[in-house]
């Protein structure tokens, strides 16, 4: 019977066109993620695509382990020492680039240190310059003082209460320090690029699954279903588990054939590597690693299509519940990429 309800599922034509769609879709991601990752040479001159992955990783395969004080003090006299042979010059676009690829080993590394002796969401590009010996030990002692300077601050009354407060501090007190570093840019471009494929795949698992209880009325046949010994319990049960079949198997192929194709060209490499060495995720207050958020956008999925399918269900009708996700996630790209509003809203 689960395999009956399957067979429905693909049987539409437009179900096989969406699942192309999606597939032409996964090919550009992978482009895009691919040739995302920049390296520059000695002479200053910028590549991208898998060569540039490949060199970029050796740069920074040198620094690759854990950041306690002696790495930290390491790469702030590395950095010294390359900002006395090539200063950043004001204006001078090929004297920065020659820099830039003097640094690019350990710029996550520096960026980590430029913002953690800031103020919590502050950064100074050029405080790596000012910190001395005896403060780069105090590095993640100074990140979790910036922590709670902030969340003491007026600007926190009104969003969280003391209990929350206290919640979040005890949670980023939890992440085990020093943290360690390791090359993570396949898995950072596949992250960032994977948004457009996990927006598509709610889309078409979305649109898959509204058939699956509306069809039965549009058919006129919900009567003579619901009416049989097993129509309401084991006719329900086989199309919610065929539902969750098919929305498990696309989203996990999608983000497999992704991830292997991504991580192949860029390395499979940081997957362990804590996301709190990213700059923009330092303050991130719960302890996980990259691969971590594969699993939780499964999840997100999973519950996306629940509501979809009761959605359908209670109007008897597939549009309507697919209306109601494509304008959702509609709204989660036009919050994330507000300059796409008006080029959606021409075609939705």
């Amino acid at each position: 019977m689960i395999c009956f309800e399957i067979k429905k599922i693909f049987s539409k034509t437009i179900s096989r066109i969406s699942l192309i769609v999606l597939l032409f879709s996964l090919v550009i991601s992978c482009y895009f993620a691919i040739t995302n990752i920049t390296y520059i040479d000695n002479r200053g001159v910028s590549h991208t695509g898998i060569a540039a992955a490949r060199n970029l990783r050796k740069e920074k395969q040198r620094w690759e382990g854990v950041l306690d004080k002696a790495a930290l003090q390491a790469v702030i006299d590395e950095y010294r020492k390359v900002n006395e042979e090539y200063p950043i010059r004001q204006g001078d676009y090929t004297a920065n680039l020659l820099h830039d690829s003097k640094v690019q080993g350990f710029s996550e590394i520096k960026d980590m240190i430029n913002m953690g002796f800031c103020e919590f969401r502050d950064f100074n590009y050029y405080r790596i310059d000012s910190v001395s010996k005896d403060e780069v030990g105090k590095l993640y002692e100074n990140r979790e003082k910036s922590l709670e300077k902030w969340l003491s601050s007026e600007e926190t009354e009104d969003l969280f209460n003391k209990k929350e407060k206290a919640f979040l501090l005890e949670r980023y007190h939890q992440m085990k320090t020093p943290l360690y570093y390791e090359d993570y840019d396949g898995w950072k471009s596949a992250l960032h690029y994977a948004q457009t494929i996990v927006m598509l795949v709610m889309l078409v698992s979305a649109f898959l699954v509204s058939g699956i209880f509306p069809n039965e009325f549009s058919w006129k046949a919900d009567s003579i279903f619901f009416s049989t010994k097993y129509g309401r319990d084991r006719g329900t049960r086989a199309k919610l588990i065929a539902g969750l079949i098919v929305v498990t198997a696309i989203y996990w192929m999608i983000i497999a054939l992704y991830s292997v194709i991504v991580l192949g060209c860029l390395g499979f490499g940081g997957g362990n590597v804590m996301i709190q060495t990213e700059v923009l995720l330092q303050y991130y207050l719960y302890a996980i690693i990259f691969t971590h958020d594969c699993i939780g956008i499964y999840w997100n999925i999973v519950l996306l299509a629940i509501v979809y399918a009761y959605i359908s269900e209670n109007t008897h009708s597939s549009s309507g519940g697919y209306n109601s996700i494509r304008h959702f996630v509609f709204t989660i790209i036009f919050i994330k990429f507000p300059f796409l509003k008006g080029h959606i809203r021409s075609i939705s």
